[in-house]
């Protein structure tokens, strides 16, 4: 790869992607809202950045800008436990993705990677089949679902080289949200006891700056037409996650495991298996849970501040 476009690159994962990228001296075309980054912080970067009003986008010059290697499309709104059940935005990020895919199809671009995620299969109670029939619980999955079956046909028709890759639980630096990584971390930073189910649910975290690479990899060596599951191919109870976070900040903090009634008697998973990634790109994790905690934390205390979490 020489050069790529990266919607939502002034996101979590689209921020560690971009420097992913960057980093291995290909060039990234950044497609962002204006209000989602700072001009002042544009000055002296490596990457171009488009920035965009609303439709706006629409009439983007980006054929400008020559021969796209790949088009990476990871832009989406409602990702938030507020949002997720929020129909007009999850309906308006199917048809963003569309329309991303047909500005792609007008660059003639080499490849189109869309992001889809495990909450596709939160119904899962065993290891995820990224080729098997989704069973979202919320709005958030069955809007990625849509998007993933709208986007391949199109893709189909429109003769675009098309992948669907499923991103992870991802955890590290950036990331905000009241996920239960983020919870744990502040809560034990805080000195508090974070509370929880039996966490006995079979789950795969990953550290951001490895599905950023998985991405890359997918982007040089993976097959069009197929659907990768990104993970780190372990599993684990969730019990045994938390009390790692907690064992690396304070060993003596309590934590409130079952303290909080269960929602369902079935206890679903969060694994997928990365055989077909690992087989195609030849990408293998190289930083497991510990190692990307140890590099979160610090990031963790010094935001803990501003962070407003919930159980």
């Amino acid at each position: 790869m020489n050069k790529v476009i990266v919607t939502g690159g002034t996101g979590f994962v689209g921020k560690w992607l971009t420097a992913e990228l960057t980093k291995q001296g290909i060039e990234v075309i950044v497609l962002a809202r204006k209000h989602s980054v700072k001009e002042e912080s544009l000055n002296g970067s490596r990457v171009k950045y488009i920035l965009y009003d609303s439709e706006e986008y629409e009439r983007l010059a980006v054929e400008e800008q020559g021969n796209i290697d790949v088009f990476y499309h990871l832009a989406w709104g409602g990702v938030s436990a507020e949002e997720k059940n929020d129909c007009e935005i999850q309906l308006n990020n199917i048809g963003f993705s569309v329309k991303m895919l047909e500005l792609a199809g007008r660059l003639n671009v080499g490849k189109f990677i869309a992001t889809g995620t495990v909450a596709e299969y939160s119904m899962c109670e065993s290891i995820m089949d990224v080729n098997a029939r989704q069973t979202p619980n919320d709005m958030y999955g069955a809007a990625k679902t849509a998007t993933h079956y709208m986007l391949e046909t199109r893709a189909r028709m429109l003769k675009i080289p098309f992948i669907w890759a499923v991103l992870p639980s991802t955890f590290g630096e950036g990331r905000r949200d009241s996920n239960i990584i983020t919870y744990t971390i502040v809560s034990l930073l805080r000195k508090e006891k974070p509370c929880y189910g039996d966490l006995m649910q079979m789950w795969d975290f990953l550290y951001v700056a490895e599905v950023a690479r998985a991405l890359r990899y997918i982007g040089e060596k993976g097959i069009t037409e197929k659907n990768y599951a990104i993970g780190s191919g372990i599993f684990k109870p969730l019990k045994n996650y938390i009390e790692t976070i907690r064992d690396i900040i304070d060993p003596a903090l309590p934590l409130g495991i079952g303290e909080v009634p269960s929602l369902s008697k079935k206890a679903f998973s969060s694994c997928v298996s990365i055989y077909d990634l690992t087989k195609d790109t030849g990408y293998i994790p190289e930083i497991g849970f510990e190692e990307g905690i140890r590099r979160t934390i610090p990031y963790y205390r010094e935001k803990m501040g501003v962070i407003i979490c919930r159980a």
